[in-house]
C-alpha cells in the first residue's frame, strides 16, 4: 500500500507538471501568434511609393519639382539618391540637380505622409539620377 501511495503521489506531481508546461507552450504560442499578427497589420501600413517625373528647378541644396498639379520639395542632404551607375548614396546633394539655376528633368519616389493637424503631404524619399 505505501508502494501504491508513494507511487500515486508521483502521478500527481508529474500531472501538475505536465500541465504547467502545457500552459507555459500555450501562453508562448499565444505571444507569438500576438506579435506575428501585430507585425502584419504594421506591415499592411505602410504607405506605396508612387515614382513621378518631373522638371526640376534647381537652387542652392533645394530644388522643386513640379508635376501632376503638385509641387515636390526636396532640400539638403536628407534625400537618398541614385547615381549613373545605380549606386544609392545618403548624407550628399545628387549629383543630377548640380547647382543652382539649372532646370533639370528628373525621376523620384514619393509617399502620402499624414500630418499632426490630419491633412496630408507628399514627401520626396529617393531621387533617381539615371535618367
Amino acid at each position: 500500500m505505501a508502494i501504491w501511495a508513494a507511487t500515486a503521489g508521483n502521478r500527481g506531481r508529474a500531472l501538475v507538471l505536465r500541465r504547467r508546461v502545457w500552459w507555459a507552450a500555450a501562453a508562448i504560442a499565444a505571444t507569438c501568434l500576438i506579435a506575428f499578427l501585430a507585425f502584419l497589420a504594421g506591415e499592411h501600413q505602410q504607405r506605396p511609393v508612387t515614382v513621378l517625373r518631373g522638371m526640376a528647378t534647381v537652387g542652392y541644396q533645394e530644388a522643386s519639382v513640379i508635376t501632376a498639379g503638385w509641387v515636390y520639395g526636396i532640400q539638403g542632404t536628407d534625400v537618398p539618391w541614385i547615381d549613373q551607375d545605380g549606386m544609392w548614396h545618403y548624407g550628399s546633394w545628387p549629383t543630377c540637380l548640380g547647382g543652382p539655376g539649372r532646370a533639370v528633368e528628373i525621376t523620384f519616389g514619393e509617399v502620402p505622409v499624414s500630418m499632426p493637424d490630419g491633412g496630408t503631404a507628399r514627401q520626396v524619399v529617393w531621387v533617381d539620377c539615371r535618367s
